[in-house]
């Protein structure tokens, strides 16, 4: 049994190898790598595509916020403002009540007091007419004579004026 030991490969072997793999690579490269590596590409893009449109939604969704922030802190300011507005209007409107009633009070005690100074003077009016009337009647009775009416009157008047003006001041 000889045993050949060939340190070189067989030419025709060799290229036959070589060939097949040749073909097989281009098939392989044909129907597998190019759709691989299409659909690689392919998915690739979408990939940055979908990144592209995250990333602008997030953008729009921070503007957005800002944006809902922003008229969140307008509102709350124009809530304050119509709160401190009727809080003035309503310190304002108790001031002028409060002016209002002390005006009225102190008109309705001047009219009192009028009134009541008017009833004084009807009374005193009344009195003086009353005194009169009993001073005739108690001078009728003293002369037992009727003194002329009209002097009696204007006498007694004069009486009352001096003496009662006095009493009826103190």
């Amino acid at each position: 049994m000889d045993i050949q030991v060939n340190v070189l490969p067989d030419p025709v072997n060799f290229l036959l190898q070589i060939s097949a793999t040749l073909v097989l690579f281009l098939i392989l490269r044909h129907f597998l790598f190019k759709p691989v590596s299409k659909f690689l590409a392919d998915r690739k893009e979408r990939i940055a595509q979908e990144l592209g449109e995250a990333k602008s939604h997030r953008e729009e969704a921070e503007t957005l916020k800002k944006e809902y922030e922003s008229r969140i802190d307008e509102a709350k300011q124009e809530a304050r403002g119509i709160v401190d507005s009727a809080k003035k209007r309503g310190e304002e409107l108790k001031a002028e009540i409060v002016v209002s009633a002390k005006t009225e009070a102190g008109n309705v005690l001047a009219k009192a007091k009028s009134d009541i100074e008017r009833e004084k003077e009807k009374t005193m009016a009344e009195l003086k007419s009353e005194v009169v009337e009993i001073a005739m009647m108690a001078a009728e009775k003293v002369v037992e004579k009727s003194l002329d009416e009209k002097a009696h009157k204007e006498m007694i008047n004069k009486f009352i004026d001096e003496v009662g003006e006095a009493q009826w001041q103190n």
